[in-house]
């Protein structure tokens, strides 16, 4: 029996998902705040003001980039619940195709677990 297999492809599969869904609402919370509060924590922090090399990205290129990681994010957390469970192996190969997409290191080993345990699937 491996069933330790596809626990840990969900387990993979839902840290690399939960891991950049945080990030994306990071990006999202930030994003609504605006850049005034961003400069002020930078100057804060660093002590110096934005120059434009450091200046934050504009709000609609971060809205850009957090929808689609929040999107696979979510799809990938949804995958390693379905690995876990055991269920639907497509499903959870695609999840970690996408799950590869956003953190390589994670998704690369869930998809050799997925693809190597099989016959676990219901």
């Amino acid at each position: 029996m491996r069933f330790w297999m596809i626990k840990a492809a969900g387990v993979l599969n839902i840290i690399s998902g939960a891991l950049h869904l945080s990030g994306a609402i990071f990006i999202f919370i930030f994003g609504w705040l605006g850049d005034g509060v961003f400069n002020i924590l930078w100057y804060g922090m660093v002590g110096t003001p934005l120059t434009p090399i450091t200046l934050p990205m504009p709000q609609e290129l971060q809205a850009t980039i957090a929808i689609p990681v929040f999107i696979l994010s979510v799809f990938v957390i949804i995958a390693g619940i379905y690995a876990i469970r055991g269920r639907c192996r497509r499903l959870v190969i695609i999840g970690s195709i996408c799950g590869t997409l956003l953190t390589w290191f994670l998704g690369i080993p869930a998809i050799i677990l997925t693809v190597m345990s099989k016959k676990e699937f219901q």
